[in-house]
């Protein structure tokens, strides 16, 4: 994995735009040369627009961007996804990261499918922990 290529935004922004998302196939050392991706690298301006008064309780976020076009797309995010005020959709929840990260890894659907089904039983109520007492 491409460590640098994680943490960069440019690059991250320019492969959610090129590829139409980010996951871990992403940081491959073919992938992070990838020339539709360098080719789309963009330009990141911090500001500090945003009240430091919600930290730590709450995260916002905004991206303007700028095509080469002139045209502009504008984002807001007045809190973090997953969090209380947006909590994962349905979809989210049945794993469609997991999912994305076992086919990474050579799984194929089949397998991980099973897999979600039995680690979706850990969320269906009480767990019984009691085999693991010695």
């Amino acid at each position: 994995m491409d460590m640098p290529a994680k943490f960069s935004t440019p690059f991250l922004l320019a492969t959610g735009f090129v590829r139409g998302g980010v996951g871990l196939d992403a940081f491959t050392e073919q992938a992070v040369r990838d020339k539709d991706v360098l080719r789309s690298l963009v330009e990141s301006i911090v500001t500090s627009s945003i009240p430091i008064i919600l930290y730590p309780n709450n995260f916002t976020g905004h991206i303007r961007a700028v095509l080469n076009n002139g045209r502009v797309i504008e984002e807001r995010q007045p809190h973090f996804r997953g969090g209380a005020h947006e909590p994962f959709d349905a979809r989210r929840r049945r794993g469609e990261k997991f999912m994305l990260n076992v086919r990474h890894g050579g799984w194929d659907d089949k397998r991980a499918a099973a897999a979600l089904k039995r680690l979706a039983k850990f969320y269906e109520g009480k767990i019984d922990l009691a085999f693991l007492q010695g």
